[in-house]
């Protein structure tokens, strides 16, 4: 039941805030998606003793898959790993590239959130009432 009143409270808060503070959450937001570090001038000047611990670690993951069967889904880990760790060895230009494809932006959700932020805000204020209707029904 408190998870009720719980949701209920954060719907209607997240729904008065996109109501009511439209600007104040875009000028958030571009503050909030600036970047703190940059990790490819970092990994450049560390790129073998990074090469070498990423293959380390993905081979003994695959390693640890083969003698137990049941852990079949460090496979899926330690391949991508092992493979990351070879390309940062061996061909340092394409994760460089891959990384400034990866840095492509192709749908902000902050852009649409806040051009129908109207509209979310007030199915969040609705879904906030209906869950304080139903809170009420359930302790009767």
């Amino acid at each position: 039941m408190e998870w009720l009143v719980t949701a209920e409270i954060i719907s209607l808060l997240a729904g008065l805030l996109l109501l009511f503070a439209g600007e104040n959450l875009r000028r958030l937001g571009k503050f909030f998606n600036q970047p703190i570090v940059y990790i490819e001038g970092l990994l450049n000047s560390i790129r073998i003793p990074a090469g070498l611990t990423l293959i380390i670690a993905g081979g003994w993951m695959i390693s640890v898959a083969a003698s137990y069967p049941d852990l079949w889904y460090l496979y899926a880990t330690g391949a991508p790993v092992l493979f990351f760790g070879l390309l940062y060895l061996f061909l340092p230009d394409w994760i460089d590239s891959l990384s400034k494809l990866a840095d492509q932006l192709l749908f902000s959700t902050d852009d649409f959130i806040l051009g129908a932020r109207r509209s979310i805000g007030i199915v969040l204020i609705v879904a906030a009432v209906y869950m304080y209707f139903s809170a009420n029904m359930l302790l009767k």
